[in-house]
């Protein structure tokens, strides 16, 4: 029999799979636009400068992927959970009109936040899909870039979504996701939170274990570096975070952890070509 509780690649999560996609359907379902705060932290004015207002608002990610993944004119770019579409509509600025960006997200509302935004900036190098992350609706060696922001931490089977970006990837495509890892385990109560989960603490992994599954879905070539500390001052700049799972989180954390909960990273690796060995690490 096979255990459901798979979240972690390197434990059991303590909720089942099914109860993590409810949390989360529900939390971001609900979610509404509230200030620009988020997308104010990870995106500079220039490329927030318009952009809808919606879009900046509803900005739920936790850093800058586009900043990061060197997108050239004419590349095809898959965004797993593109949410209200911010890192869309940015990339589609840097891959101009031959090329192409692709947006999957779950949430029927999302996509058609992500839907409008694009009409309105006149993006028609864009189209949102609603599929999970776990089974991309793309061929096999399509897509040069995969991106993510903050989405794959939400997922159960995050050992899935890291082979579907291996697959979707042409030889030679890259990886550069921005994510959360920690350093330590959380308490139960917290871990076992739907807005600590759609917040993406619960399911964030340790860096080995983020690294063991990158390197078993088959990619090389892997970097992890360290974009910032989240502890309980970032938490409280989401939507996702009730005032009641702050206060959760300021009572079992130690004060020492309150301003290091997690912490941001940026990751990317690369899908070997044909007869190409790649370092597990890329080098300096």
């Amino acid at each position: 029999m096979t255990d459901a509780r798979l979240g972690h690649l390197d434990g059991p999560d303590l909720l089942h799979q099914d109860a993590i996609r409810a949390a989360v359907r529900e939390t971001y379902g609900a979610v509404r636009p509230i200030d620009r705060r988020v997308a104010e932290r990870f995106y500079d004015p220039d490329e927030l400068a318009g952009l809808p207002e919606e879009t900046v608002t509803i900005a739920l990610g936790v850093g800058n992927p586009i900043r990061y993944a060197e997108l050239a004119p004419g590349e095809r770019v898959v965004d797993l959970g593109s949410g209200g579409g911010i890192d869309c509509l940015l990339a589609a600025r840097r891959v101009g009109p031959t090329g192409q960006v692709i947006g999957i997200d779950f949430l029927p509302e999302m996509i058609a936040r992500a839907t409008r935004a694009a009409a309105v900036v006149g993006a028609r190098n864009i189209r949102f899909i609603q599929a999970e992350i776990e089974a991309l609706p793309l061929p096999d060696d399509s897509v040069d870039v995969v991106v993510s922001n903050g989405v794959p931490n939400l997922s159960p089977r995050k050992v899935r979504v890291l082979a579907e970006a291996f697959r979707v990837l042409r030889p030679g495509g890259r990886l550069a996701i921005v994510d959360l890892v920690l350093e330590h385990d959380l308490p139960p109560e917290i871990a076992t939170h739907p807005g600590a989960w759609a917040g993406c603490l619960s399911g964030a992994l340790s860096e080995l274990a983020l690294y063991k599954g990158l390197r078993r879905a088959g990619f090389g070539a892997v970097s992890i570096d360290r974009l910032g500390a989240f502890g309980v001052e970032e938490c409280a700049l989401y939507p996702l975070f009730s005032d009641d799972l702050l206060d959760l989180i300021r009572s079992r954390l130690s004060p020492e952890r309150h301003g290091r909960i997690a912490q941001s990273v940026l990751v990317r690796a690369r899908k070997p070509r044909p007869g190409e060995s790649l370092p597990g690490r890329a080098r300096d």
